[in-house]
C-alpha cells in the first residue's frame, strides 16, 4: 500500500518564562518558539489493520500506547471511515527527552500525514485541537511558523519574522524528563516578563529577548549544560542557552562557517557521548 514519507523537525525555546502553577497542575508559560533543521524521517504506511509503530534506532523511543503518535495516529483514524490499519516507522535522530520536541513533532507528522492519505480533510485548527489533547507542544508543529505561545502552550500567535540563525545544538547524552523538572521549579521572580514583539529583524534583536526559566532547575540536576554553554560562548557563540526542559544548550553564531568550526571543536573536546548538530531555524 502506499507509503508517506515525511520529516518531521526539531524546535528550540529561544524564550521559555514560567509563571504560577495552574488548579490542573501544570504552569502558565509563555513561549518563543523556533523549528530548527534536525529533523527525525516518518514513514507512513496503510495496512490492513491495527497500528503499529517501529523504530530500530533508539531503544529510548516507546512503541505502543506510552508513544503520543500512537495515541494520536489512533484518534486521527476514528474520523475516517476507511477500514484500514497504519504502520508508522520512525527513524529517530532527535534526541529522546532533550528538550527539542521530537516526540510531539512526530504526532503532529503523523495527525497530518494520516488527515491527508485518508482524505479526513479536517482544518489544520481542528487538527491542533486533535493534538493539543496528546500534548501541548503539537499544536506548535503544525503551526507552521515560529510563534510565541502561552496558556500551557495551546494559545499561538505568529512571529513574523525572524532572522536566519546558523546555531550548535549540544545534547549531552543523557535524558531529562519535563515533569520532574517542572515539579521541582521554583518561582523567584515575580516581575512582569519583558514585552516580546512579533517581528526580529537582528540575530541581536532575538538574543536581546533569551532566557529560560527552567535552566537553573535542570542544571542542578545535569552540570555539563553550564559547561556546554560556556564552551559555545568560548567557541564563538552570540549567546547560548538550554532549549526547554533541557538538557539539550544552542548557541546562536554570527554565521555558518562559524558555527561548523564551533561544532568541530565542541566535537574534539567534549564527551564523547555528546550529540552535536550543526542547524539553523526553519
Amino acid at each position: 500500500m502506499k507509503i508517506l514519507k515525511l520529516k518531521s523537525p526539531g524546535k528550540i525555546n529561544l524564550r521559555l518564562d514560567v509563571f504560577d502553577k495552574r488548579p490542573d497542575g501544570y504552569h502558565n508559560i509563555r513561549m518563543l518558539n523556533s523549528a530548527v533543521n534536525v529533523y527525525d524521517d516518518i514513514e507512513i504506511q496503510l495496512v490492513e489493520r491495527g497500528v503499529e509503530i517501529v523504530c530500530d534506532n533508539d531503544p529510548l523511543v516507546p512503541l505502543g500506547e506510552d508513544n503520543i503518535a500512537f495515541k494520536a495516529c489512533k484518534e486521527i483514524m476514528a474520523y475516517s471511515n476507511k477500514n484500514v490499519g497504519v504502520r508508522i516507522v520512525i527513524k529517530k535522530n532527535i534526541p529522546v527527552a532533550s528538550g527539542m520536541g521530537g516526540g510531539s513533532s512526530n504526532a503532529a507528522s503523523v495527525i497530518m500525514g494520516l488527515n491527508q492519505m485518508l482524505k479526513i480533510n479536517l482544518s489544520i485548527e481542528k487538527l491542533m485541537k486533535i493534538g493539543f489533547r496528546f500534548g501541548s507542544d503539537i499544536p506548535f508543529f503544525m503551526f507552521g511558523a515560529p510563534a510565541v505561545a502561552t496558556g500551557i502552550g495551546e494559545t499561538l500567535t505568529k512571529v513574523k519574522k525572524m532572522p536566519t540563525m546558523p546555531m550548535v545544538l549540544v545534547n549531552p547524552g543523557v535524558s531529562v524528563p519535563t515533569k520532574s523538572v517542572y515539579e521541582k521549579y521554583q518561582r523567584t521572580n515575580s516581575l512582569t516578563p519583558v514585552e516580546l514583539p512579533n517581528e526580529f529583524t537582528t540575530k541581536k534583536a532575538v538574543v536581546r529577548v533569551l532566557n529560560n526559566d527552567l535552566e537553573r532547575v535542570t542544571t542542578k540536576q545535569v552540570p555539563v549544560v553550564q559547561e556546554i554553554k560556556e564552551m559555545l560562548m568560548k567557541y564563538g557563540a552570540l549567546a547560548s542557552q538550554m532549549t526547554g526542559s533541557g538538557p539539550t544548550v544552542f548557541g546562536i553564531f554570527p554565521d555558518k562557517e562559524k558555527a561548523e568550526k564551533a561544532a568541530k571543536k565542541v566535537q574534539t573536546h567534549g564527551d564523547t557521548k555528546w550529540r552535536v548538530f550543526v542547524a539553523e531555524n526553519v
